[in-house]
């Protein structure tokens, strides 16, 4: 039981209770799945209880302890407020793992296994479409000094992202390529507590971006970002060949975009920041420099911002077997973001977008939400 190895962490949790929530202008609760089902075994305090019962062996792993365990968009809120600085992300992935050994990951989750075993991909999309939305095949296999590497989200459903990125780095004049034979980074499978299973395709995508002779990575998926800057290297158990970076990184140190000369946009606008790129890597900074770069706009914080910014409710595909913990956050979210009085709501994650598009759209609101790709290819 992968659990055990976590054995005195889980010992060392006081219970406290600072993974609930924190004041922000009255007492709003941190943990997405704790403030839509009300029940502590949902928060990080009561899945470090049931870690207990589980190490102890008043527990057993069920359909239950299932329930909670990946009820979580795996934001990292709880583990950003642990004053004991326990490792709970590790905690539930080793509860995830169990498990998944057990055959008890939800079904939801399940049902992505298949077409990513036959696609490259969670959609089901034929791999041969993954580029349709390129502009031309000029930039496609070739030797470059960086690759972009697009993920699945932007190639099938977000092409409006793919689009944006490409344009971009053309329009600074980036040395770049796209990967002929790009698949799924292993998100999914390391989310649903089978890493193992995220191997080959992890080692397929290294070998292709070797053969591009890239120093650098550049990703508009957070989510694809941290499974190659994080997961990669210890699942592979070797440092990465190359630098890899989100687009934000790279154009926040980019001299060529520091003096593009970028179209006057007078709008007022806030930033959500995406808990894969800020909690989880600890990207703030650069996304609000690339956004300030565009003249004529205001950038207006919600009182939850930076590492104590909510959750979009759309993390580690919760929303496949937890449809109504996605909905609350993701209405939660773009209400503060509402309350700015913004025009715009901007993101830097695919998946951010979605949830955020799928909150406007049903609350019919009179907000724009758009990610900063998007935001920065209508300036060029």
């Amino acid at each position: 039981m992968r659990l055990e190895e976590y054995r005195n962490q889980i010992y060392s949790c006081l219970r406290c209770g600072f993974c609930f929530d924190h004041a922000v202008g009255g007492t709003e609760k941190i943990c997405p799945s704790y403030a839509t089902f009300g029940y502590e075994s949902y928060g990080a305090r009561g899945k470090m209880a049931l870690a207990q019962g589980l190490i102890e062996g008043t527990l057993e792993y069920d359909e239950d302890i299932a329930e909670r365990v990946f009820a979580c968009t795996s934001c990292g809120a709880c583990q950003q407020e642990c004053f004991k600085f326990l490792p709970l992300a590790e905690v539930y992935d080793a509860m995830k793992q169990d498990l998944a050994e057990r055959h008890l990951t939800p079904d939801g989750m399940t049902s992505l296994l298949d077409p990513l075993d036959a696609d490259g991909n969670p959609y089901g999309k034929a791999q041969e479409k993954r580029l349709d939305w390129a502009p031309g095949r000029a930039r496609v296999g070739r030797t470059a000094e960086v690759v972009l590497y697009v993920g699945c989200t932007p190639s099938y459903v977000r092409r409006g992202i793919a689009r944006s990125a490409y344009t971009i780095l053309e329009s600074l004049g980036v040395d770049f390529a796209l990967l002929e034979d790009e698949v799924c980074c292993g998100h999914p499978q390391i989310a649903m507590g089978q890493p193992q299973s995220a191997v080959g395709q992890i080692e397929h995508n290294l070998s292709s971006i070797e053969r591009s002779g890239a120093r650098t990575v550049v990703f508009a998926c957070p989510g694809c970002l941290e499974t190659f800057r994080e997961k990669a290297p210890r699942l592979m158990q070797y440092p990465l060949p190359f630098e890899a970076v989100h687009i934000t990184e790279f154009l926040a140190s980019s001299d060529a975009f520091a003096h593009a000369a970028l179209k006057k946009q007078s709008r007022v606008v806030t930033y959500h920041d995406p808990c894969t790129l800020g909690r989880g890597l600890g990207i703030y900074d650069a996304p609000r420099d690339v956004l300030s770069a565009v003249p004529g706009s205001r950038q207006v914080e919600m009182p939850r911002t930076r590492e104590r910014s909510y959750c979009c409710g759309n993390g580690s595909f919760v929303r496949y077997d937890h449809e109504s913990l996605s909905i609350e956050t993701e209405q939660t979210r773009l209400h503060e973001a509402m309350a700015t009085g913004a025009e715009a709501v901007i993101s830097a994650c695919p998946a951010c977008q979605i949830a955020l598009l799928d909150a406007s759209r049903r609350e019919k609101a009179d907000i724009e939400v758009l990610d900063i790709l998007e935001w920065i290819a209508k300036s060029l």
